[in-house]
């Protein structure tokens, strides 16, 4: 029997979602999956891909709806892949064994991470500091000076302007002394490449459902009386009386007030912290 599996419609989720394909291909030897993010699954032993445009129904795992489900107010809190699970089990009437969101790395794109980090003469932190959604956003002028504080120590790369493609973004995130990153594609993408020293900063998410463990999340609660509301522009998260506050806005304020309360001291005492020897 050979599944057709239909991944969700988000790089992010698309990530996470590979952890429900190691569950299968434990179960079944070999899939065929419709993905718009076809490049992720490159290396991934046992997968077909096959055309979204030309299959658009009657998969035998829709992974679409976990983006319908509410996930972050659907209370036990469990992470985007755990969920993703439940829902393949569910589809297909079967108990899966929980697996880890995992990217595999060709030899050349690891060596490729490792030589682009090397050109830098001092410990090189990535970041990721735009968010498809501005209510997941951290204050530009916050990064400006986190970078200008650290910069006597370490060297920064922004990966969001640094013209990379996603796959060689992982590789050198896994090579790095250390990430800082929104609820983006590198949360997800870091963790499942193994990248080290992580920090994730979150005001709208639940960190229970978009973190991985071994990262460091930095959430402070605000004066916002919806967060964490979990809007990212495909679904409303919050609680559902709540959501005629919300209108077609992603956020209630004038700017997300639950990012601006990270502070910039918190984010730069973590990185000191950082053993720097080498891995």
């Amino acid at each position: 029997m050979s599944l057709l599996i239909r991944l969700p419609d988000s790089m992010g989720c698309t990530v996470a979602s590979t952890a429900v394909l190691s569950s299968l291909l434990n179960e079944y030897g070999r899939i065929k999956v419709v993905t718009p993010f076809p490049f992720l699954l490159e290396g991934f032993q046992g997968v077909d891909i096959i055309n979204a445009e030309e299959q658009e129904c009657c998969f035998d795992v829709d992974l679409r709806t976990y983006t319908a489900r509410r996930p972050h107010n659907n209370y036990p809190y469990r992470p985007s892949y755990v969920h993703m699970t439940e829902i393949a089990q569910e589809q297909l009437g079967i108990r899966l064994k929980t697996e880890k969101p995992f990217i595999p790395l060709s030899e050349q794109e690891d060596d490729f991470g490792r030589s682009e980090v090397a050109c830098y003469s001092k410990p090189l932190i990535w970041i990721q500091s735009t968010s498809t959604s501005f209510n997941r956003l951290w204050r530009r002028q916050n990064w400006i000076t986190l970078v200008e504080k650290l910069s006597d120590r370490y060297d920064f790369i922004d990966l969001s302007y640094a013209h990379y493609s996603p796959r060689q973004s992982l590789a050198i995130a896994r090579h790095s002394l250390a990430g800082i990153c929104l609820d983006s594609f590198m949360v997800h993408g870091s963790a499942a490449v193994g990248a080290v020293n992580v920090l994730v900063l979150l005001g709208s998410s639940r960190a229970e459902c978009v973190t991985y463990p071994g990262q460091r999340v930095f959430y402070h609660l605000s004066q916002c009386p919806m967060q964490p509301c979990g809007m990212h522009g495909y679904y409303k998260g919050c609680q559902q009386d709540h959501e005629h506050l919300f209108g077609d806005s992603l956020c209630i304020q004038v700017e997300p007030v639950c990012m601006q309360t990270i502070p910039v001291q918190g984010i730069e005492k973590a990185i000191e912290l950082i053993d720097c020897s080498p891995r």
